[in-house]
């Protein structure tokens, strides 16, 4: 079997204050609200992220991107008032965030 695209879905227990909080995250309005409990962002390369209404499942996701810049976008998120709960330096530059449920979202760049 070869696999040609993934679809990442964060599960939240407000979607409404989701959409707002992954909006500002990731600096833009989602691709697309297919239904009133899920919207959609999609990133190049195919990739797609999905936030779902979900209050059992809430907190409990990981997801982790891998910006074109990482020290800029970390500054673009240090001044909307993110800031990572952890950040480590090796093979890859990582920080971690946190949305409102406790889902992480890990940032990362290859040194």
């Amino acid at each position: 079997m070869h696999f040609t695209n993934a679809l990442a879905g964060i599960a939240v227990s407000d979607i409404t204050k989701a959409t707002k909080w992954y909006t500002e995250f990731l600096g833009r309005d989602p691709d697309r609200v297919p239904m009133s409990s899920d919207v959609e962002w999609d990133f190049p390369g195919g990739a797609t992220l999905q936030v779902f209404d979900d209050k059992r499942r809430a907190g409990h996701s990981s997801l982790t991107l891998v910006p074109d810049d990482f020290k800029n976008e970390v500054e673009r998120l240090a001044n909307l008032g993110h800031r990572p709960s952890d950040s480590k330096s090796g093979k890859f530059e990582i920080a971690i965030f946190a949305d409102p449920d406790g889902n992480r979202l890990v940032l990362a760049q290859p040194n």
